[in-house]
């Protein structure tokens, strides 16, 4: 009875033990070829639309008709972030300090006449003060807020700036490959649109004719 148990023991053992799965001793299908080629091209998944057929050869160079920071200053302008204000702010928070606050105030103040006919008598009173507080010449609470306010200018500067390179170079592209081929033509001039609404219709009126 023992060796009878141990037999079944060693055969249930060896139908548990998992086989070699067949895909790991596979070759690779990758062996050999170029890998470069075996990679799908990559896909926008804005659009889903294969960016890879509108990217231009290697040995294809684009001549950009605007240089790029011309592109990306007009971005600025169209979104009124072309100028720092914040310097500006900092010295006439500190001046400030040097301008007296005045408060005005005005009523009437009633003394007795001891006379020989006691009368009540009023006369009439203003005060004026001015008031400076030359502590702020050190610091004003609103520095607080300027600086918050430029760390914020700064952050949306370089949103606007990548918005505009990333749009730039992909109407490039498009470009390049509606030159290729008419199906791209839309897609570089709804591109070419949003360079326009970006830059507040910039591109267009600047960009040379020959495009």
């Amino acid at each position: 009875m023992l060796v009878l148990l141990g037999v079944l023991a060693a055969r249930a053992h060896a139908q548990a033990r998992p086989e070699p799965d067949a895909a790991d001793d596979a070759p690779d299908v990758l062996d050999g070829a170029d890998e470069a080629d075996a990679v799908p091209a990559p896909v926008d998944p804005a659009r889903s639309t294969p960016v890879g057929f509108a990217v231009p050869g290697p040995h294809e160079r684009l001549a950009p008709p605007i240089a790029v920071d011309r592109v990306v200053a007009a971005a600025y302008r169209a979104a009124g972030l072309d100028d720092d204000p914040t310097p500006g702010w900092r010295r006439r928070t500190r001046f400030a300090a040097l301008v007296p606050w005045l408060s005005v105030r005005d009523g009437r103040e009633a003394f007795w006449r001891d006379v020989d006919d006691p009368t009540l008598e009023y006369t009439q009173i203003w005060d004026i003060r001015a008031t400076w507080h030359l502590d702020r010449l050190m610091f004003d609470p609103n520095e607080i807020r300027i600086e918050a306010m430029d760390v914020s200018r700064r952050r949306e500067r370089r949103r606007v700036a990548a918005a505009a390179i990333h749009t730039y170079y992909e109407w490039l592209a498009l470009a390049a490959a509606a030159d290729r081929s008419p199906r791209w033509a839309t897609r570089a001039d709804e591109v070419h649109a949003e360079l326009d609404a970006i830059t507040d219709g910039w591109f267009s009126a600047n960009l040379p004719r020959s495009r």
